[in-house]
């Protein structure tokens, strides 16, 4: 899966289960690759977490025709 800036995500557990949706502010590929995408997470937008992409599922952009 590729994950860009600006792609809205939602954010998973261990197991699977959605926890929350966020969009990713910024990817640093430096850093280790559980820590790889910032996410500021809807309705927390003072705070930013480091996320790895098996915690993330991009969301579909919805298309207006």
């Amino acid at each position: 899966m590729i994950l860009k800036v600006r792609d809205r995500v939602k954010i998973t557990d261990s197991n699977g289960v959605e926890l929350a949706m966020g969009t990713i502010v910024n990817v640093n590929d430096c850093r280790e690759p559980s820590m790889k995408y910032a996410v500021v997470v809807d309705g927390y937008s003072e705070d930013v977490l480091f996320l790895g992409e098996n915690k993330l599922i991009k969301m579909e952009e919805c298309k207006n025709e």
